[in-house]
């Protein structure tokens, strides 16, 4: 068991000690609650899930923007928490920090396996959110359309990407694809380094899959032939025993349902028209 685990089993041992930021609805007056983490997409999904769950007949309460996965995984274990979406490579990531483990449903299983008492997850969803090295059609249509084909050329390119992806990804990319960028600038993923890469400031920039500005931009998204980066599929991570089995068919069908493809269209709509994630919502689960 991991040292990350461990040390959630001792969180669970004090719960009830102190504040809880949850205490005003922990779901024991018989509704149910949906979190979400602290960005918009989560917030999306996390509407998905209540729709889905109204849909059975229950009594449904939104908690979105929580905040970090230690808060809520600790709130879900609690039972303060019924479901949260989550990605199965970062959950695992947490679970277990020394995991390899990159394939979809190797990561998938491994998840499972190192849940905690307390916790599970449903069926993953076919939509991801993982990172992706893009570039512009002029660099693709230079020979670059794959991570493997980038890897000689890399000395030629300025990578930007979040703060933590030298320390997470800037050794491993050397190894598994011989890279190493002339430079790595930290920029947080979204319009700015976008800008910066159609502004050829970079030439490589690292995004996620689902983001709207990559079409928007046409940009192109770099195949990774070896799998460095984990599968990152959207997974509804729950309180174990905490709901019926027709609510969990509900979550099952919902994540059935939602692609990776659907979830960027679902994101533009949030980012570009600004409409409303539970009007979103409320539609997409009307549609399946």
């Amino acid at each position: 068991m991991s040292a990350v685990v461990l040390s959630l089993l001792v969180v669970l041992g004090l719960a009830g000690c102190g504040g809880d930021p949850f205490q005003a609805g922990d779901g024991t007056d018989g509704a149910l609650v949906v979190g979400s983490a602290d960005f918009a997409e989560s917030e999306l999904v996390m509407e998905i899930y209540a729709a889905a769950l109204r849909g059975t007949g229950a009594e449904v309460e939104t908690k979105p923007r929580i905040g970090a996965r230690e808060s809520y995984v600790n709130a879900a274990a609690q039972g303060e928490l019924t479901v949260i979406p989550d990605y199965t490579g970062n959950l695992l990531q947490y679970l277990d920090p020394q995991s390899t483990a990159t394939e979809s449903e190797q990561v998938y299983d491994e998840v499972k396996r190192r849940l905690p008492p307390g916790l599970d997850v449903l069926e993953q969803s076919p939509a991801e959110d993982s990172d992706v090295l893009t570039v512009t059609r002029r660099t693709a249509e230079s020979g670059v359309r794959s991570m493997a084909d980038l890897g000689p050329r890399c000395g030629q390119f300025t990578l930007g990407a979040p703060a933590e992806w030298k320390s997470r990804w800037e050794q491993r990319i050397g190894e598994v694809y011989g890279c190493r960028f002339h430079e790595i600038r930290n920029l947080e993923a979204g319009s700015v380094t976008v800008d910066a890469l159609v502004e050829d400031t970079i030439q490589v920039a690292n995004l996620f899959t689902t983001s709207s500005q990559i079409s928007e931009n046409d940009l192109v998204e770099l195949d990774d032939p070896a799998d460095m980066f984990p599968a990152q599929h959207v997974v509804p991570l729950i309180g174990r025993n905490r709901l019926t089995p027709p609510q969990a068919a509900a979550l099952n069908r919902a994540s059935r349902a939602l692609t990776t493809e659907k979830l960027t269209e679902l994101n533009r709509r949030l980012e570009v028209d600004k409409a409303n994630p539970a009007d979103l919502a409320r539609e997409f689960v009307a549609g399946i």
